[in-house]
Formats: structure tokens, sequence, C-alpha cells
């Protein structure tokens, strides 16, 4: 296996070890959003995102890397947290029910307390044509929607707008997807962002 042209998550994936993630996609770039695949370094002071690792660091370091140690499931329970925020809790009316990673990973590696209770974030739902539908509270700006319709589909419809609490995914110029890909943001999208208007 050629260690220098894939990532760590892959590497460790592909030898059947299970990484928790969103944002990263074996056909899209690495975006490192989502921060939710850290595995701890035996040669680290801190946790590392294996999406945007180099899996050549355990030839060059001989490290030994932990994905289920104390630290790592702390730091994951954080990121859930964090994530899950604002995420509306509608599971048993949401399209994604039962096929959402959100909510299967925060099953396996969530948490069981919250902090934060008094902060949520509503963002008006966005006009995108005929075929996808929006729900805009639920996006957890992993931006797979983004680097498909630069990467895959070649439009750039995508963009991510704002910083911390008012970012939010949108088009450049307010419109309507036009590509004949777009219907396939719904499928790539983990949490039920991303609808079809049809179903």
């Amino acid at each position: 296996m050629n260690l220098n042209k894939k990532s760590l998550i892959a590497y460790l994936i592909a030898k059947g070890i299970s990484i928790p993630h969103y944002c990263y996609h074996s056909s899209l770039s690495i975006a490192g959003n989502c921060r939710v695949c850290l595995i701890e370094l035996e040669k680290a002071t801190k946790p590392v995102v294996s999406c945007a690792t180099h899996a050549n660091i355990i030839n060059q370091t001989q490290n030994k890397i932990y994905h289920d140690s104390p630290l790592v499931k702390k730091s994951r329970e954080n990121i859930l947290e964090f994530l899950l925020l604002n995420h509306p809790l509608d599971c048993p009316i949401c399209d994604q029910g039962g096929d959402c990673d959100l909510q299967d990973q925060s099953l396996f590696f969530g948490f069981t307390k919250r902090r934060f209770y008094k902060f949520k974030r509503i963002v008006q739902d966005k006009e995108l044509g005929p075929i996808v539908k929006t729900v805009m509270t639920r996006c957890i700006h992993c931006t797979r929607c983004v680097r498909f319709a630069k990467e895959i589909a070649g439009t750039e419809d995508f963009g991510m707008f704002g910083r911390g609490s008012v970012s939010e995914i949108g088009t450049y110029i307010t419109k309507v997807l036009v590509s004949e890909l777009s219907g396939n943001v719904v499928d790539l999208c983990p949490v039920g962002f991303f609808t079809t208007k049809t179903y």
C-alpha cells in the first residue's frame, strides 16, 4: 500500500478501523472542517485530524496510533456536542432519519451531558430550484456540497458565507441550481440539510 498518497483516515478505514467523519469523502478534496476524525499519535502533544494527516507519518516517525483512547473519546464528545448545539432535534420527522451519519455517530461516539442550552442558530431556508430543498438549520458546515459543486460538477455554485455563528452555505448570487448533477448533493449530505423536493 502506497502511504505517500493516502490520508491517514483512508489508511485506517482500509484497515477496518471505524473512524467517525462528516467532511471527509474519498472522492473529494480534504477540508478538515468537522474535526470528528481525531486520532491520537504517541509523539504528538494533542489529537490530530486524521483526514488532513498523511499516512506516511507512520513510517517517518514510528508513531503509534490510538483511535479510541480516553483523550480521543473526550475530544469527539466535545465536538459532537458543539455540532449538535445548533442542530434541530427533528430526527423523527427528518427525511434523513435512520440514514443520518450525525444520528449514528452521536449514538456511538456521543456525549451524555450538554452544557449549552440557550444558544440556537436560526437560518432561513433557501430556494434552490425544482429538485433540491434545503433545511438550513441542519447544516453542520462540512462543505461536501461546496467541494462537490466545484470539483465534480464544475459549476462552483456554492460557497460558505460569514464567519462563526453567522456562517452558512449558499449560492453566490441568489439563483437556482441548474447543473444536471445538482441532485447528487442530497445523497452526499451527511445530515439531511439537502432533501429532495419531490420526496
